[in-house]
C-alpha cells in the first residue's frame, strides 16, 4: 500500500543517559530483533537463487502478528524516491519473485504478499505484516522478538546496528550472514534543504553500513531503537573543466545515515484516517505502532500535542 506524506520536523531532546547496557546484551537485541528480508528468483525450485534483498527490525507483535520496519527500496523492484526520472512510478516486484524473511536461527522462509506490505513514498519507510498464525507447522522454530523504541539522541553517543550485507563473506550465498556494526552519533540534519539531500534520512553516523544492511536497525546503548539504516555517503560529483561530472570518492570521510523512528510515529499522525495504517480500524496495519511510556518519552508526548493541537485523542492512543 502506498501512502504519500509531506515532510515535517519534530523537536529534539537532550536527556541526561539511562544505564547502559553492556555488548552482549546490546548483540542479544540485535540477534532477535533484525530479520533477514531476501528476494528470491525460482523460489520453489532446486535452483532458486536470491537477486536481492535487506534487512528489517521487528517493532511489534499483536496475537501472532509481527510487525517488520524496514526501507521501501528493499521490499519494492524499483522505488522512485532516489530517482530524478520525470514520471518515475514506483514499481513492485513481478509475480515469480518471492518476497521471504528469515533469520539464520529460523528453519523456514516466511512468505510476505504486498497485501501485507505498506510503505511510503516521501520517506524509505516500510512495514512488512507477518502473520505467523498461517505457520502451523509442528517443527517449528523461531526467535522474533520485538524491539524497544527508543528516540533521545546526543551528538557523539554510542550507536549499534545490525543487518545482512553484501561483503567478503557473504558473496554469492542466498542467506547472508548477520553483521554488527558500532559507531557514534555524528550529528542529526533538521533543516529542510539538509532533508532534502538526504531523503530525509536524518541521523548522521559511524556504524559502518554495507549493501544489505538497509531497513536494519539503529540502537542506543540502552538497546533501544533510534532509527532504521538505509543510506551511505561515500562519494560526491563536480564538473571538471570541461563540464564533465566526475565521480570522486571520499570513503575515508564516510558517513552513513538512518531515518529517525519518530518520523514513523508522526507519518501516522498526519495520515489520512481512510489509510491503511495505525489509526485505520479496517486496516490489517492497524494498531501496529507499539505504545509508548508518557514518564519514558514525556518530552515527545508533548511535542506532539504542540505540534498536533486537533489530533490529542490520536497522540494520547499512542501512549500507555
Amino acid at each position: 500500500m502506498k501512502k504519500i506524506f509531506l515532510s515535517f520536523l519534530i523537536a529534539t531532546f537532550f536527556l541526561s543517559p539511562a544505564k547502559s547496557l553492556d555488548s552482549f546484551d546490546i548483540y542479544e537485541i540485535l540477534n532477535n530483533s533484525t530479520v533477514r528480508i531476501n528476494i528470491w528468483q525460482d523460489h520453489d525450485s532446486e535452483d532458486a537463487y536470491t537477486i536481492s534483498g535487506g534487512s528489517g527490525v521487528i517493532i511489534n507483535e499483536i496475537n501472532g502478528v509481527y510487525y517488520i520496519l524496514t526501507n521501501a527500496h528493499v521490499v519494492l523492484e524499483k522505488y522512485c524516491h532516489f530517482e530524478e526520472e520525470i514520471n518515475c512510478e514506483d514499481k513492485g516486484w513481478d509475480d515469480w519473485i518471492t518476497i521471504a524473511v528469515d533469520t539464520p536461527d529460523t528453519k523456514f522462509d516466511y512468505i510476505v504478499s504486498y497485501d501485507d506490505i505498506m510503505y511510503w513514498t516521501e520517506y524509505d519507510f516500510a512495514v512488512i505484516r507477518l502473520d505467523m498464525n498461517n505457520y502451523i507447522i509442528d517443527d517449528q522454530f523461531h526467535d522474533f522478538k520485538p524491539i524497544k523504541i527508543g528516540g533521545y539522541w546526543h551528538p557523539l553517543m554510542n550507536v549499534y546496528g545490525s543487518g545482512f550485507p553484501y561483503i567478503l563473506g557473504n558473496y554469492y550465498k542466498n542467506y547472508a550472514q548477520m553483521v554488527y556494526c558500532s559507531g557514534i552519533v555524528h550529528t542529526m540534519f533538521m533543516d529542510d534543504d539538509s532533508l532534502y539531500q538526504l531523503g530525509n534520512y536524518s541521523i548522521a553516523h559511524s556504524c559502518t553500513l554495507a549493501g544489505g544492511m538497509s531497513g536494519g536497525p539503529l540502537l542506543d546503548e540502552e538497546g533501544m531503537l533510534l532509527g532504521v539504516n538505509g543510506l551511505s555517503g561515500n562519494s560526491q560529483l563536480y564538473s571538471d573543466w570541461l563540464g564533465n561530472l566526475v565521480d570522486i570518492d571520499i570513503a575515508p570521510a564516510r558517513f552513513d545515515y538512518a531515518m529517525d523512528i519518530w518520523d514513523l510515529y508522526r507519518l501516522e499522525l498526519i495520515s489520512n484516517e481512510n489509510e491503511e495504517g495505525h489509526f485505520n480500524s479496517n486496516s490489517s496495519f492497524y494498531g501496529y505502532l507499539p505504545k509508548l511510556s508518557y514518564d519514558f518519552h514525556i518530552n515527545f508526548y508533548e511535542s506532539y500535542v504542540d505540534l498536533f493541537p486537533n489530533k490529542i485523542d490520536k497522540i494520547n492512543s499512542l501512549f500507555e
